[in-house]
């Protein structure tokens, strides 16, 4: 029996669900409304039947199936179209108000059982609606009983009595079985649905919860992480700032070296007779020059990897022009270098070439030019830079045949910068050098 039982619970449960709808397409007030409307329809025709065979005015009857008609409509609209709004609601509670308000005084009246249905429909009703609007819909539903209260004392003509009393006992009896048939399905209904709600509320709480732990754990995590990384960054400061002190140091003992042999050779050249030999040891001296003022910037400055050339261009030009002759100012010198930071691997050959071809324009091209001017220009381009160095002496005199050794080292520079030269003697002279910004692993020769 137990088993018989437990699959008619199951066929009924089965019903329900085909009536309301699936829970995962419906929400729960959605299918209250569903299964309000299906109820209340077969109610309806229950109630036409019943009144017929019991002998009650025709004109309950018609009212009754009115009732079914409206009902299943929005019964369809709700559950098969799907449409469900609060204004869907409402049409249905002055509908349902409407019609057993008059069918009120074709029961019986006070002694009828129309009150119980208008009282039983305003609970389900109140399921069905948003919280805010639950006090219009009792507001509604209180005025309409007041009211017909009211008519019933001030005409009570218009109350057609029962027949007798068995046909007011049946009319009551159908009524109740069926109301409360009907209010236990849409309570369990709810309770089942508002039990089962809930816990998906906790179920998805105690993720949230889980969610939260996980988080703050990996918060944790993340905050260790951060706390590791900034004391790496912190000891790789340290070393980087240790480095380049390092790296400071040796450019200026570097510096110094190359400034004792500077010395050195400066002393011998002017212990020497012979001019040739002299101004080569000047040369020398002067070439050694270009790296001193580069290692004098690297220790000087923070950056202990590269050269701001504007600055270098300029120093190493005007400490040239001081070596060779008193007789040039600054007015004579034009800079148009762009504020360029080169790596030292680089500003070494590219200081060494600058040295060669400015000292060759303050020993060859301004004998015969009352206002000397030289003009140096670097600029950047995307893969290469461009050095041009020009004066307006009478231009440089090369046969083809005599090679020096200033040529020579510059050729050779330009190999390790993978650059090229070109020599333009119109206008006096104008060299103009363009090599790449990444060195080639190239050895003088």
């Amino acid at each position: 029996m137990d088993k018989s039982l437990g699959i008619g619970m199951q066929q009924v449960k089965k019903y329900v669900r085909v009536i309301t709808g699936d829970s995962q397409i419906f929400r729960l007030e959605h299918r209250i409304f569903n299964i309000s409307s299906f109820f209340i329809t077969t109610f309806a025709i229950v109630g036409a039947i019943a009144n017929y065979l019991i002998g009650l005015p025709l004109a309950t009857v018609w009212l009754s199936l009115a009732g079914a008609v409206i009902s299943a409509g929005l019964y369809f609209a709700s559950r098969i179209r799907k449409v469900f709004s609060v204004s869907l609601i409402f049409c249905y509670v002055f509908a349902s108000l409407g019609l057993l308000s008059v069918m009120h005084f074709y029961n019986g009246g006070i002694d009828g059982n129309l009150f119980y249905l208008i009282i039983m429909l305003l609970n389900i009703f109140l399921l069905m609606v948003p919280p805010r609007y639950q006090y219009w819909v009792f507001g509604i539903m209180y005025t309409d009983l007041l009211l017909l209260l009211v008519l019933e004392f001030y005409n009570p003509g218009w109350v057609l009595p029962y027949d007798s009393k068995e046909e007011r006992m049946i009319d009551y009896g159908v009524t109740m079985l069926y109301s409360m048939f009907y209010t236990t399905i849409v309570i369990v209904t709810f309770r089942k649905s508002y039990y089962l709600e809930r816990q998906k509320v906790v179920e998805q709480n105690n993720q949230l919860l889980a969610l939260n732990e996980q988080i703050l754990s990996q918060q944790k995590r993340l905050e260790e992480k951060t706390h590791e990384l900034e004391a790496s960054v912190k000891v790789a400061n340290e070393r980087n700032e240790h480095i380049n002190i390092l790296l400071r140091e040796l450019n200026h003992r570097v510096k110094n070296n190359l400034q004792v042999v500077s010395s050195l050779l400066n002393l011998q050249a002017y212990a020497i007779s012979d001019d040739n030999a002299r101004r080569a040891l000047l040369e020398g001296k002067n070439r050694l020059l270009s790296m001193i003022l580069i290692h004098q910037r690297l220790y000087q400055n923070d950056n202990a990897t590269e050269i701001y050339m504007p600055d270098y261009i300029k120093d190493l030009t005007e400490t040239i022009m001081f070596t060779y002759s008193n007789e040039f100012d600054e007015d004579m010198l034009e800079y148009d270098v762009e504020p360029i930071w080169m790596n030292v691997e680089a500003a070494i050959p590219v200081g060494l070439i600058c040295n060669e071809l400015i000292t060759n324009a303050f020993k060859y091209a301004y004998a015969d030019v009352d206002e000397p001017l030289l003009h140096i220009k670097l600029a950047a381009a995307e893969d290469k830079f461009l050095l041009q160095i020009s004066d307006n002496g009478p231009g440089m005199q090369n046969d083809g045949k005599k090679k020096t050794f200033g040529l020579d080292l510059i050729s050779s520079l330009l190999k390790q910068l993978d650059g090229d030269m070109e020599v333009d003697t119109d206008s006096g002279t104008k060299v103009t050098v363009q090599f790449s910004k990444v060195l080639k692993p190239v050895l003088l020769e």
